[in-house]
C-alpha cells in the first residue's frame, strides 16, 4: 500500500509530479491496489505451476479492451471478438483517486506517456500488455443518406407538390380571371334590362 504522503500529493499537484520523477523505473508490487496485486499473484502462480521460470512476465492490462486469441470466421472473413476491460471504468476512476496515476496501468482515463513495469516479490518483472484503442470519429448520416426513401408517407404529403403547383398556376392567372368575371357580370346586367323604355 502507498504511504499517506504519496496518496496526498496526487498527479495533479506539483509535488506529486516531483515524487513521480523521483520514483524508480519499476513499481514495487506492494504499492499496487489489492485488485491488481491479486491478479498478478494468480498469473504468476499459474506460470510457476506450469513449470515456467521466466523472469519477465506480460499480463493483459485489466483496464483495456482485449481481443480473443482465437479467430472467428464471419461473412467469409476472419475477425476477432473483443472483450471488455476486466476492471470497469467506474472502478478505474476510484483507483485513480486513491493511488498515484503513474503506479496504475495505462488506460483511457489514465493515458500515460511512459509505461512502468512492476517488480514482484521474487524479482520477476511484470509488464502490462495492451494498447489504448483509439476512437474513430464517424460522420453522422441520416437513415436515408444516399438511399431512396422507402415509405410512401401520408396522402396529403404525396399530393402536396401537385397541389402547390396548381395553386401557383391559378394565382398567376388571377388578374385575367377577375377581369373576365367582371366583364361577364356587366354583360349579364345589360342583357337583363327591359327593351321598353317604361
Amino acid at each position: 500500500m502507498p504511504s499517506f504522503p504519496t496518496r496526498l500529493f496526487a498527479t495533479s499537484s506539483r509535488l506529486g509530479a516531483e515524487l513521480a520523477a523521483g520514483h524508480a523505473t519499476h513499481i514495487p508490487a506492494s504499492n499496487l491496489p489489492p485488485v491488481l496485486y491479486r491478479r498478478i499473484a494468480k498469473h504468476i502462480s499459474q506460470l510457476r505451476a506450469a513449470g515456467e521460470t521466466t523472469q519477465t512476465v506480460s499480463i493483459p492490462n485489466p483496464f483495456l479492451l482485449h481481443h480473443s486469441t482465437e479467430k472467428a470466421t464471419y461473412a467469409a472473413r476472419e475477425s476477432y471478438s473483443w472483450h471488455k476491460p476486466q476492471i470497469s471504468p467506474r472502478r478505474q476512476k476510484q483507483l485513480l483517486q486513491f493511488y498515484p496515476a503513474e503506479e496504475l496501468p495505462v488506460s483511457a482515463l489514465n493515458p500515460q506517456s511512459g509505461k512502468r513495469s512492476v517488480v514482484w516479490e521474487d524479482g520477476t518483472i511484470v509488464t502490462w500488455a495492451g494498447k489504448i484503442k483509439e476512437k474513430t470519429q464517424k460522420v453522422k448520416q441520416g437513415p436515408y443518406a444516399g438511399r431512396k426513401i422507402m415509405f410512401k408517407g401520408h396522402q396529403d404529403e404525396r399530393k402536396r407538390p401537385q397541389k402547390l403547383a396548381e395553386r401557383q398556376e391559378r394565382l398567376d392567372g388571377m388578374v385575367k380571371r377577375i377581369a373576365d368575371w367582371r366583364k361577364n357580370k356587366a354583360d349579364e346586367k345589360v342583357k337583363g334590362r327591359p327593351s321598353l323604355p317604361f
